[in-house]
Order: structure tokens, then C-alpha cells, then sequence
């Protein structure tokens, strides 16, 4: 399972060591031979490893091992920077140098792990969910408490005035480039007005329509625009459109 070198032979140092000493403080359990490669839980297979002494294991396990092996060990060394109030990670930092080099080994590697699970458009980082699956999930989100005011309000306090980067604000507009745009299709339609039946408006909905309306009007009114006057052939007076169409042409008084 693992390579026959010296990073093998100073993971094992460190694992038999730790088995015969006695608890030095704060320790993090370790499975000497991972769960991911067919490590148990047997109390032979545990050790306690202080925070630094874990994180070199880990750190050990990606060079002991090739292939898919190695490709889970950059999983679990990826995930040692985890932290709760459980746990007190190692926080010595390692040379900018090595980080790049695990960084980029482990970003191409989960590149192809998830370029060789069987995806879907929507569901990006994950396979194609199940039936039973997606039942559970749909469950879940119609048994979700509503948020309350307060969560909302602070949602809403934390959001304002946050700013977008100009890096941010590219990416944004790199991802949208080429999507479709434009009306919805008939079929989107009639699916939004479906499943908006039956339900009720909010309190005070009518009226903030009609007020919005009613600006809207105010500042774009069709009479006051130049571009859309008309001039009455039979009394010469230029008008908006639907006094137009109210008072002169075929019905002015002078026709």
C-alpha cells in the first residue's frame, strides 16, 4: 500500500512512538492506516498525535503513496485545515514553495475527479443525485423553518454596501457571456403563472403597484414627449397620442 521510502519509515517512527508514550496534552486520534484506504477503527489501527505531529503525517501520507491512493491523501491533507472548538490545528505555516506545489497538485487532482464522476449542468461538484435522493432533499427544504425577521434583517445589514471587486465583477461577466437572454418562452410562462395561482398577495400589494405605476407614468408620460405629438389635420392642433386619438382626428370638431 505504501512506498517503500524514507518518508514511509518516519511515518512509522512517529505512529509506534506515539503508541508507547503516554498522553502528552491535547492530542488529535489518527488512523495509521486511513479509513479512505481500508483503515478500521480497531483500537490497534488508532493512535493520539499532537495537532504538529498529525498535520506531518498527513502531510508524510501524500508522499508515501501513488495513484488513487495519493489522490485521497491530498483530500485529507487539504482537509487538516478544518478547525472547530474541538480542535487546535497546527498552525506553524509551511514555505510558500511547498504550499504552491500541494495546491496545485491537489487543485488538477480534483479536477479530474470530478470531470470523471457523471454530472449534470445544474448540479456542478457532485454526481447525479437519485430519485430517493432528490425526494429526501425536497423533504428537507419543505420542512425548513422560514426565516424570521431578524435573521432577514440581518442578512440584509450584512449585505449593504459590499462592494464587488473589479477581479469579481469580470469573472461575473466572463460566466454570463453567452448564456441566453432576452423574453421568457411560452412554456416558462405558463409554468411561473401555474404556480402562482392560488396564491395570496401580500398585504398592501395593490397599492405599492399602483404607486410604482403611477411614478412610472409621471415620469415617462406619453403626451409630454416631443417624439410622440401629433398634429390634428383638421384644426391644427398638436396633441399627445391619446388626446389625439380622444379629440381630434375623425372625431375633432372641425372634421
Amino acid at each position: 500500500m505504501f512506498k517503500d521510502n524514507k518518508y514511509t519509515k518516519r511515518y512509522s517512527l512517529i505512529t509506534a512512538t506515539a503508541k508507547l508514550r503516554e498522553t502528552p496534552g491535547y492530542t488529535e486520534k489518527h488512523h495509521i492506516i486511513p479509513q479512505s484506504l481500508g483503515g478500521t477503527n480497531d483500537k490497534s489501527n488508532l493512535v493520539d498525535l499532537t495537532a504538529r505531529e498529525h498535520f506531518i503525517c498527513h502531510w508524510l501520507l501524500v508522499k508515501m503513496t501513488e495513484g488513487e491512493a495519493r489522490s485521497k491523501m491530498l483530500y485529507a491533507l487539504q482537509g487538516m485545515k478544518a478547525e472547530n472548538k474541538f480542535q487546535d490545528r497546527y498552525h506553524t505555516k509551511i514555505t510558500a514553495r511547498v504550499y504552491e506545489k500541494h495546491r496545485i497538485e491537489h487543485a488538477a487532482n480534483h479536477s479530474a475527479v470530478m470531470k470523471a464522476k457523471n454530472l449534470v449542468p445544474w448540479n456542478k461538484g457532485g454526481s447525479v443525485l437519485s430519485i430517493e435522493q432528490r425526494k429526501r432533499i425536497s423533504e428537507a427544504a419543505k420542512n425548513r423553518p422560514k426565516p424570521t425577521k431578524e435573521s432577514i434583517a440581518k442578512n440584509s445589514a450584512s449585505r449593504t454596501g459590499l462592494k464587488r471587486s473589479e477581479e469579481t465583477k469580470l469573472k461575473m461577466s466572463l460566466a454570463a457571456k453567452g448564456k441566453l437572454k432576452g423574453p421568457m418562452s411560452e412554456e416558462q410562462k405558463l409554468k411561473r403563472s401555474l404556480k402562482q395561482k392560488g396564491v395570496p398577495k401580500p398585504a398592501g400589494f395593490g397599492k405599492k403597484v399602483a404607486a410604482r405605476m403611477k411614478l412610472e407614468f409621471a415620469n415617462n408620460n406619453p403626451n409630454q414627449r416631443e417624439d410622440l405629438q401629433k398634429i390634428c389635420p383638421h384644426c391644427g392642433v398638436k396633441v399627445g397620442p391619446s388626446n389625439y386619438t380622444r379629440w381630434h382626428g375623425e372625431k375633432c370638431k372641425e372634421a
